[in-house]
């Protein structure tokens, strides 16, 4: 049970906020009571990672962090309706989403946490490419153009592990996959 804790209570915390995304503009009363609970939701999930201890504690922390700002940036696109607030969530997510799993590679030593960061920055590019994508990319660019891209980026933060012997083959492969000889 104590493994699933941190787990279930960002959980939890979203899932508590999906009526709200339901509702239509707000006022500022609405506004501010939003933004209050978030504030507490968030001393709240601050306070049961007080209970873990090391890494456990950090990669809660950073959970507890991600949910609040995922909640504040819908917040913001609910307060404003604006499509560029719309376009911040995915972004706000994909960073949300770097920055605990950064903080579960600090658990790995070596080539380890190397792989761990660079799969994780990778995924990170992949998600803000597709955010891009979805959000009013280059009118050029077809979504098959963005996900080639988002491949290579994520290929290349993966070749950036590695020694500089295989990271250049594994540059030049990466490259040619992409079509970007």
């Amino acid at each position: 049970m104590n493994r699933l804790f941190p787990i279930l209570v960002p959980c939890a915390l979203v899932l508590l906020s999906l009526p709200a995304l339901a509702a239509g503009p707000m006022t500022r009363f609405e506004s501010e009571l939003e933004t209050a609970r978030i504030a507490s939701t968030f001393t709240h999930a601050r306070a049961l990672c007080d209970a873990l201890t090391s890494n456990t504690k950090d990669i809660c922390v950073e959970e507890a962090r991600a949910v609040q700002s995922i909640a504040h940036a819908e917040l913001a696109f609910r307060r404003s309706g604006h499509l560029s607030d719309a376009a911040a969530i995915p972004v706000v997510r994909a960073d949300a989403a770097y920055a605990v799993a950064r903080e579960r590679c600090d658990e790995q030593v070596g080539a380890d946490k190397a792989r761990c960061l660079a799969e994780a920055k990778a995924e990170q590019a992949s998600a803000l490419a597709k955010a891009k994508s979805g959000a009013g990319g280059s009118v050029a660019q077809t979504p098959a153009d963005a996900r080639r891209d988002a491949d290579y980026q994520r290929a290349v933060a993966k070749c950036e592990a590695m020694a500089s012997d295989t990271r250049s083959h594994c540059l030049t492969a990466a490259r040619k996959k992409a079509g970007k000889t």
